[in-house]
């Protein structure tokens, strides 16, 4: 399920404030909007999230505004779209601390939240600001797209046998694994007071272009070379040059994909997996061959 679906199924807003001037700093806040009380008003009903909608970052098919036009489905610093000119995120720092001191600590199955309004396209964003009182499952939702955004994932560090700058050599096999640095979950923890949200990528494959028009898919990061045949095979992970490849200089480029998870809050899920690249170059040799006199 993508993240706006998820938003736009957890969403059960419960709006106490819709804040109006930005400035003087909370001088013109007003009174909450009581919506337990008064459910009806227009003010409590805030869907953030497009039903339908693909998701993801950038500009594309997910998320269109009022007029027909793509636009970002997430804009760092803004937050996640609500399908109706404008962005929502968790109220932090000053902020929250602000929001707090005024309007009091949330419940604890709610969380504040802020919108920025505005046009994306042209650039033109309105000086009023808006401020909700949500449902804490919607916190988790997008706490889990910040800690996924803050993984650091590293670049495979490319091994193979025989070590570059030695060149491979045609029919001889070629081993091909990552250096355990590379390889091995990583993860990535976003907070707001009271709740945090922890993304795990898991290596689960690697996918090797060889240069030579081979591909070579590895459920792992491979076997290193510990010595021995070289006429050996790996035996996980491995490519061998012919002379129909032809000797000169190949790139190769090793491609690792990533299971994410996430888990907080009392929940969990999953995101789209990741992809981690690196190339190096590499000379392949024909090695001669040499007839004796004996034969």
């Amino acid at each position: 399920m993508t993240p706006l679906r998820r938003l736009a199924s957890v969403i059960a807003a419960t709006i106490v404030l819709i804040g109006l001037a930005r400035t003087p700093a909370w001088a013109g806040i007003g009174d909450p909007v009581n919506c337990v009380e008064h459910p009806s008003n227009p003010q409590c009903q805030v869907d953030v999230g497009t039903p339908g909608g693909t998701g993801g970052t950038g500009t594309g098919p997910g998320c269109r505004n009022p007029s027909g036009q793509a636009v970002p489905c997430y804009i760092p610093g803004k937050g996640w779209y609500d399908g109706n000119w404008c962005w929502w995120q968790l109220a932090t720092g000053d902020l929250l601390a602000d929001l707090v001191s005024r309007l009091g600590e949330p419940h604890v199955s709610e969380a504040w939240f802020t919108a920025t309004c505005g046009d994306p396209i042209t650039g033109e964003w309105t000086n009023t600001t808006m401020y909700a009182l949500m449902d804490v499952n919607t916190g988790v939702e997008l706490l889990a797209q910040e800690a996924v955004r803050s993984l650091v994932l590293p670049a495979p560090a490319i091994r193979l046998n025989p070590a570059p700058p030695a060149a491979q050599l045609v029919f001889v096999p070629t081993w091909l694994w990552l250096d355990g640095s590379s390889w091995g979950a990583r993860s990535a923890t976003a907070s707001v007071p009271g709740l945090s949200v922890t993304a795990t990528a898991t290596p689960v494959s690697v996918t090797w272009s060889t240069g030579d028009g081979g591909s070579v898919t590895c459920h792992g990061p491979g076997t290193p070379w510990g010595g021995g045949d070289p006429m050996a095979d790996s035996p996980d992970c491995g490519h061998t040059y012919t002379r129909h490849s032809g000797a000169g200089v190949f790139t190769v480029r090793a491609t690792i994909t990533w299971n994410v998870t996430w888990a907080g809050g009392g929940t969990s899920g999953t995101e789209p997996a990741l992809t981690s690249t690196a190339t190096a170059d590499i000379r392949v040799a024909e090695t001669p061959t040499v007839i004796t006199a004996a034969g």
